[in-house]
């Protein structure tokens, strides 16, 4: 290797610059791995004191060379399936395309979509509302089914980085903006009504009590006090905890906190039943408190920040349709497109092909020809993935218990198209967005950040309802009888489904009249007066509405992961852990669920243990693993969650190496920091597959099996 070709190590990285969420996940990877080296034959690994702090590294890929120097049975073009066209799967295409072009993988790809085209980008959903013969209004006349806002936090850097890469950026003129353009996302603004127990209020949320909404059966101290300021109080000592003993707090965390609700959390430190209640109705949405509290505490951490929110002028789905656009032709499978819709995956197994392993994929309607592809980033939502039939890829318990149990968030959502934005007119004069919150079914009566400066008197679209939990259970009763009545063949819907559509739209049009109207009261001669005036109103000015119940929609089955008490400490480890065949994407396999940005990260990491599988096979392979290893893959599509790196506070073994840095000596260096969890995964993953059985038993690991892990790096392809 000549010295300008000399890999260029990306130092390792500090431990205090990780975000909250991911230095939990990394704890959890290398806990999980700490575990096999221990339990493995000291013959095999030459050490058995492996702890999170002392790990061996995972140093190569190990190329298999012949005489010559060429590679052994080398793979001249990988072909590459995708499932799902939302946000993980269409980034997973855009990092091959990278991938190509910089390190001439030459992998060719085909992404299956159970949906049709109106439907690209999955949960990157936005509804267009449309005209009598089927075309989309333009302008305005649209909500985010799906995503719809996105915080400017260090959390997010990559999703930023994406929207830059795509050409999503502030626009020009503001008061102008364009389709894809990034706009500023408005939480609250003036003369937002809110409505709890039959009281209705426009001030400002920073002056609620429970009794400015005459809430009974609570202690006055906790009745005089804001419901934000009664959840920090018992969550701030682990807030402390993070910053000044990590240590303890880590410890704290898994041992004491993550086995507990939110519910069980706040019940312990001494808030009771109504308390509770009254918290959860007004803070989030009945039985939102089911979650682990962990994840509140971790979410307080990473999120504790004033900084902006922002929207995508013409909708999120702007995002996949621009990310669909980036895509080179000269990667795709399909001659005429990357995306194949209408294509529901019905099954994966692993085959033997020309001696070699490959994947097979059975597509719905397509039994008799099934794909075969050298490797599967399936980022079907887990609910989703257990329609699939999946006993061909002998897939462990760890990974079929997540995908059977790991829960997910209801969400329903539900805009109205009005003649006129009549929010913004006298006497409401809601002109700055927000949020109007409430205890009746609606919950959540959101004023768009997008249509604050169109012309009052012109139809325009409101998000009337934006439930989660068991309200969206509720309202979604009437959301899907009326989906299920409607006729496939595009005859008259059924009676049925005519009744839940006008059951639903009275209760929409009744609760944003009593949101938006003042208290009622019941002394006056008719109290009921105004609701009658405003209804009328209302029934004049509504032209048409969509509604959507994200867990009645069979390609999700959910809205976004929402893990339960221990569910991410025990299941996480397992769903992103790959053998790099078959390796499992999206937003529930990251450390930052139920964000864009998990969906992506999830891609990097996949794309990663791909590439290092096939690096023995693959001079192209190796090349790109060690554009990885070494920080030289740019961003977006670069680098590694850094959760799957070797921090600098983590040693080697003691009986390896004297217990020095990773690094630290002249002689380590070709031990590089980046992505040692993540090629351990492949490999010990593999092992299982090898063995045979639903765990890897590391008493049984031989030393081909661990190869990777004892070799280095000198007989990569240079970069």
């Amino acid at each position: 290797m000549s010295p300008d070709q000399t890999p260029d190590w990306s130092k390792a990285p500090e431990w205090e610059d990780l975000s909250a969420h991911t230095q939990w996940a990394a704890q959890l990877i290398r806990k999980v791995i700490a575990d096999i080296e221990n339990k493995a034959s000291q013959d095999v690994l030459s050490t058995v004191k492996a702890d999170e702090k002392h790990q061996l590294p995972v140093r190569g890929t190990l190329q298999q060379k012949g005489a010559d120097g060429s590679v052994v049975d080398e793979i001249q073009e990988f072909k590459i399936g995708i499932i799902g066209a939302g946000a993980a799967g269409l980034f997973t295409a855009m990092i091959l395309d990278h991938l190509n072009e910089k390190y001439q993988l030459n992998a060719k790809y085909e992404i299956l979509e159970a949906n049709t085209d109106d439907r690209l980008g999955g949960r990157l959903f936005t509804y267009y509302f449309k005209d009598k013969e089927g075309k989309s209004l333009g302008g305005h006349q649209y909500y985010d089914v799906g995503a719809m806002r996105f915080p400017h936090v260090s959390v997010m850097n990559r999703t930023f980085q994406l929207f830059e890469e795509v050409g999503i950026k502030e626009p020009v003129d503001c008061d102008n903006p364009k389709p894809g353009d990034l706009i500023r996302y408005y939480f609250t603004g003036t003369n937002t009504p809110t409505l709890y127990n039959g009281v209705q209020t426009n001030a400002p949320s920073k002056d609620f009590t429970a009794n400015t909404f005459k809430i009974t059966g609570l202690r006055p101290d906790i009745a005089a006090a804001h419901p934000d300021d009664l959840i920090e109080k018992k969550i701030r000592f682990w807030k402390k905890l993070y910053r000044f003993d990590p240590e303890m707090f880590w410890d704290g965390l898994t041992s004491e906190v993550d086995m507990l609700s939110v519910r069980q959390f706040l019940t312990n430190k001494g808030y009771d039943y109504d308390t509770i209640e009254y918290l959860e109705t007004v803070e989030t949405g009945n039985r939102w408190y089911d979650q682990a509290v962990s994840e509140m505490i971790l979410e307080s951490i990473d999120f504790d920040s004033d900084k902006p929110w922002s929207c995508i002028e013409g909708g999120t789905q702007e995002i996949a349709k621009r990310m669909l656009a980036k895509l080179n032709p000269g990667s795709f499978l399909n001659d005429n497109a990357p995306v194949l819709y209408k294509k529901p995956v019905k099954a994966i197994s692993y085959v033997a092909q020309d001696d070699r392993k490959r994947v097979q994929v059975v597509v719905g309607g397509e039994e008799e020809t099934p794909r075969t592809y050298h490797a599967v980033f399936n980022s079907a939502p887990l609910g989703a993935m257990q329609h699939m039939q999946l006993e061909g890829l002998n897939l462990g318990w760890e990974v079929k218990r997540a995908i059977r149990n790991l829960g997910y968030g209801a969400s329903c959502k539900v805009g109205i198209r009005f003649k006129r934005l009549w929010w913004l007119e006298e006497p409401f004069n809601i002109t700055e967005g927000g949020v109007g919150k409430t205890d009746l079914p609606i919950r959540n009566c959101v004023y768009p950040s997008y249509n604050i400066r169109d012309e009052k008197d012109k139809p325009g679209v409101l998000l009337a309802s934006y439930t989660w939990s068991q309200e969206a259970d509720r309202i979604g009763a009437l959301i899907a009888r009326s989906k299920s009545g409607a006729a496939a063949d595009g005859s008259a819907p059924s009676a049925d489904a005519i009744d839940a559509e006008l059951q639903l739209k009275e209760l929409l049009l009744h609760d944003l009249c009593r949101l938006h109207l003042p208290t009622r009261d019941c002394h006056q001669p008719d109290p009921d007066y105004e609701y009658r005036q405003m209804h009328k109103f209302l029934l004049d000015q509504y032209l048409d509405h969509f509604a959507w119940d994200w867990s009645a929609d069979p390609y999700t089955v959910g809205a976004f992961a929402y893990f339960g008490p221990g569910q991410f400490q025990n299941m996480y480890p397992g769903l992103t852990k790959t053998d790099g065949k078959h390796i499992i994407i999206g937003e529930a396999a990251s450390a930052h669920h139920a964000w864009v940005v998990g969906a992506l990260e999830s891609a990097v990491r996949g794309v990663y243990q791909f590439l290092f599988k096939h690096s023995k096979r693959s001079a192209a392979a190796a090349r790109a693993t060690e554009g990885y290893n070494c920080g030289k893959v740019r961003a977006p599509f670069g680098p590694l969650p850094s959760e799957y790196d070797r921090t600098s506070e983590v040693d080697l073994p003691d009986d390896v190496c004297g217990d020095r840095k990773l690094g630290e000596a002249k002689e380590n260096k070709e031990h590089p920091p980046r992505g040692e969890w993540a090629r351990a995964q492949v490999v010990f993953e593999s092992a299982r597959l090898r063995q045979g059985g639903d765990v890897l038993k590391p008493e049984l690991l031989t030393e081909d099996d661990v190869l990777a892990i004892k070799q280095p790096l000198d007989r990569l392809v240079p970069a």
